[in-house]
């Protein structure tokens, strides 16, 4: 392990600057991976000595912080929570062990955009970079077995008027380990967990933010352990724990709390042509934000697919709140969903589905109903170009959201240009990324290079 110039060992095992060597803080991610006694949970000690512990979350190591005046961007830098990390540095000594075993793999993508959206007759304006590098590792334990690793950041600068946020930022993107045999996959870190055949109306959109028109198709990991099993007859079964997570998630209006953790599972079954799912998950919410005791939330869902001739699949929710604060305190969504793809020149895909929704305090009352439809069309017009129209109506508020895509793709880049038109009162799409659409109409332009 290579040893930084200008820190001295302390009795605690962990490597803390000598005087005048806190600036080498700055540099610090050049030393990576070589210095993770610096980079993990060590390195977290030592900046403890160097910042005031206002400055650092307890359970999230950081180790460069910049004040935001008006005419600054932040920057921050933030790695794995203290016990993910411990994990992250014992699977690095094992394979360095025999690091001839390895098989690593360093991919990225960059991509750049610009926005014009007319938001409430003024015109704003996004434009941005980002790039995602991925290093992965692995490792073949034996013909059957094997563990690999994943990690990737998202690096992003972007600016922009209106709704348009200007930001700098470099986060962890996905950090985790992963053991597999010939039945069993576990995995362990900062990971994307989704399920359910819905596409475009997702009420199992619970750990994630995928917005159907992102070229990216990106969204915020959680930290999670999860595992699968997967059967002789290709039944399912999956268990996870999260832990940590106080970011909102899927389509959650009040975060979890910090101290508690998230359980449960899920098992697909296969039925006639096709599969059908049941998932339960509970978790403690922080109800602090609306100024009433923590509760008790539980989920339970059922969900299938099926092909025959045309696709078909429904989803379906109930959510418990166990409080006496929220009157309405169970709600419910079905989404049913069809696709087909028809013989037109290359052929036309086509794809419909409507989720309705409602709030109520008896689980047998479907009370305060909310209704929305959506559709996506899709065409290859020619060998490199993809035309694609996705549409969502809301019925209760009479609004219609339209999106027109034209990508086209190379080898290693994808041109993408989008044309909307979303209600100038909308918050915008689900995604929580720079480069996402906010609102309004306009234009997107995006440019994704993979290497």
């Amino acid at each position: 392990m290579r040893k930084a110039t200008g820190y001295k060992k302390q009795d605690t095992g962990c490597w803390i600057p000598d005087a005048g060597s806190k600036k080498q803080l700055l540099n610090i991610a050049h030393w990576m991976p070589g210095s993770f006694d610096i980079l993990l949970d060590p390195g977290y000690r030592l900046l403890k000595k160097l910042l005031p512990a206002s400055r650092i979350k307890d359970r999230v190591s950081a180790f460069l912080l910049l004040p935001v005046s008006r005419d600054q961007y932040q920057v921050s830098i933030h790695f794995l929570k203290p016990g993910f990390s411990h994990l992250l540095l014992t699977f690095f000594i094992l394979l360095t062990v025999n690091s001839s075993a390895l098989e690593m793999d360093l991919e990225g993508q960059f991509s750049g955009w610009t926005i014009e959206s007319d938001i409430n007759d003024h015109w704003e304006n996004s434009t941005g970079i980002r790039y995602i590098p991925d290093l992965d590792i692995s490792h073949n334990i034996d013909n059957y077995t094997a563990i690999d690793s994943e990690i990737s950041l998202n690096m992003f600068s972007s600016g922009g008027s209106g709704p348009y946020r200007d930001e700098t930022d470099i986060d962890l993107y996905r950090a985790d380990l992963r053991y597999t045999t010939t039945l069993t996959e576990t995995r362990i870190g900062l990971q994307k967990i989704n399920f359910g055949p819905a596409l475009l109306l997702r009420p199992l959109k619970w750990f994630d933010k995928l917005d159907p028109t992102d070229p990216l198709q990106m969204t915020d990991g959680v930290y999670a352990a999860r595992f699968r099993y997967v059967a002789p007859d290709n039944s399912n079964y999956w268990a996870w724990l999260l832990y940590g997570n106080d970011k909102l998630k899927g389509y959650e209006i009040m975060p979890s709390t910090e101290e508690n953790m998230e359980a449960g599972g899920r098992i697909q079954y296969p039925i006639l042509s096709g599969d059908m799912g049941f998932t339960f998950h509970t978790r403690k919410v922080d109800a602090s934000g609306y100024h009433i005791p923590n509760f008790r939330e539980n989920r339970y869902a059922l969900d299938g697919r099926w092909d025959m001739g045309i696709g078909l699949w429904f989803e379906s929710l109930l959510e418990e709140q166990d409080t006496l604060y929220i009157k309405e305190n169970i709600t419910k969504k079905v989404s049913i969903g069809a696709d087909y793809t028809f013989n037109v020149g290359a052929g036309l895909y086509m794809l419909v589905e409507h989720m309705g929704a409602c709030t109520s305090d008896k689980i047998a009352e479907w009370d305060n109903t909310y209704h929305i439809s959506a559709f996506r069309l899709s065409f290859p017009a020619g060998i490199m170009d993809t035309l694609s129209a996705t549409g969502y109506y809301d019925w209760e508020n009479d609004k219609y959201y339209q999106h027109i895509n034209w990508a086209r793709t190379y080898d290693s880049i994808m041109i993408n240009v989008s044309l909307f038109d979303y209600p100038e009162t909308d918050t915008g799409s689900s995604s929580v990324y720079q480069g996402a659409i906010t609102g309004g109409r306009g234009i997107q332009v995006m440019v994704i290079y993979n290497h």
